[in-house]
């Protein structure tokens, strides 16, 4: 028997409140499991989040979204009716591949103006049948989200491809224009800009330099079983005093390397700004988008559970044969 399980908008059997009819949740499913209770230790769920939304500088209106992934292993769920977002014309921008854990704000769907009291539902279908969904709405106040620096002065960095005008920021982020086309096994890079605008204390000694900030990279959407494989590039050798440290950062990203250097996807720009580049390999043909998080998760008042300040940029990559 297929069971249907409403998750709510950012935690676990709660509420959105907002100034329409609130949203049915049900409360507890068979056996007396909550909505996002696995049943067993495999075939868990993986349930969508609304971390939060903006009201941006020209108008407009940003619903951040995340996920709550419960099994230990990537899940691979392609955009369709198992993973839609309604009303249509915001659907696309979804991850279709799942890391374990909350990853949080790793995309956005903007609203105009005009449309800002609508609801925005992102529908996971998981294997084991179980359905979680949740609503974008900026008619709850309690998950507005800012821009503004944060005690420390910091805000999202910016980011921006070459050749491109215009940066992005935060989970809304910005789209790579150009699409890059490679073959499986031929290795490609994948390079972005990132740089540090925050107004910090120097006379604080954390802040006398500019802190570093970090890009890493992963597969956002592509052909199920698809893999990425990364090389570090030589515009950005590791840094002397990550070549051996142990990482015990519980805000890194899920493919940060513990107890050993990170990963050659994650590239730190030690004096703040630059280009984050990586060598990348696919194993199968189709279209991917990659992800790439510049974030500033090494300064106290930054962190993924405090909702900054971290931003997204997404590249087209077209694999053939």
């Amino acid at each position: 028997m297929k069971v249907r399980t409403t998750v709510s908008a950012a935690a676990l059997g709660l509420l959105l409140s907002s100034a329409s009819a609130p949203v049915a949740v049900q409360a507890q499913g068979p056996e007396g499991r909550w909505p996002l209770q696995p049943t067993t230790g495999v075939g868990r769920i993986i349930g969508p989040f609304m971390e939060g939304w903006y009201e941006n500088p020209d108008g407009t209106y940003s619903i951040s979204f995340g996920y709550l992934n419960l099994n230990d292993d990537v899940v691979e769920i392609p955009i369709g009716e198992n993973n839609n977002i309604e009303p249509a014309e915001f659907n696309g921008m979804q991850p279709t591949y799942f890391e374990p854990g909350h990853q949080r704000g790793v995309f956005a769907v903007t609203l105009p103006a005009s449309e800002k009291d609508i609801d925005v539902w992102w529908t996971i279908h998981n294997a084991n049948g179980e359905v979680t969904k949740v609503p974008g709405r900026t008619s709850a106040s309690a998950y507005q989200l800012d821009w503004n620096p944060r005690p420390h002065g910091t805000v999202p960095p910016r980011v921006s491809f070459e050749g491109q005008s215009g940066e992005g920021y935060g989970p809304p982020g910005i789209m790579a224009d150009r699409v890059i086309n490679t073959r499986v096994g031929q290795r490609v890079v994948l390079s972005v800009n990132g740089r540090d605008i925050s107004q910090r204390d120097h006379s604080d000694p954390r802040f006398r330099e500019t802190p570093a900030i970090r890009a890493t990279w992963v597969k956002h959407q592509g052909p199920v079983g698809g893999e990425v494989t990364y090389e570090r590039h030589e515009s950005n050798p590791l840094p002397p005093e990550e070549s051996g440290a142990a990482d015990d950062d519980p805000d890194a990203p899920p493919t940060r390397g513990r107890g050993g250097p990170p990963p050659p996807e994650q590239i730190t720009l030690t004096e703040g700004h630059g280009t984050a580049s990586v060598y990348a390999t696919f194993s199968a043909p189709g279209d991917y988008v990659m992800r790439v998080q510049v974030d500033q998760f090494n300064v106290p008042d930054s962190s993924s559970g405090d909702q900054c300040c971290w931003s997204n940029g997404y590249v087209k990559v077209h694999v053939t044969q």
